[in-house]
């Protein structure tokens, strides 16, 4: 479970980042839009890195939670967690397709 709950951190600094990416700045002839309502409320009300930020402090908390709580058995923990790191890969490789589409650079410079 521990590898589940690692992976699904990773995989959501990998979303956040590529968001970033794709998001930080607008580009000519492209709509680049949020495809999550409360990210995109969040990124609206609190700009986008304070959003991403915020979003990052969330998740740490709600892994950090369900890695102690003794109210939710392990194997609901995992499923939980396989769950959202597989929900969140897809978010990561619709980001990066859309920042390949875009001329967006990984490193942030572009």
């Amino acid at each position: 479970m521990k590898i589940l709950a690692l992976l699904t951190l990773l995989l959501s600094a990998a979303d956040h980042w590529t968001t970033y990416v794709c998001l930080k700045a607008p580009r000519d002839g492209w709509e680049v839009t949020e495809a999550n309502p409360i990210a995109e409320w969040l990124f609206g009300s609190v700009g986008l890195a304070s959003g991403l930020l915020i979003d990052s402090i969330v998740t740490l908390i709600a892994v950090a939670f369900l890695l102690t709580t003794t109210r939710i058995n392990r194997t609901t923990k995992s499923c939980f967690f396989a769950l959202i790191a597989a929900w969140t890969a897809v978010a990561v490789v619709n980001n990066l397709n859309a920042a390949s589409a875009i001329g967006a650079s990984l490193l942030g410079t572009a």
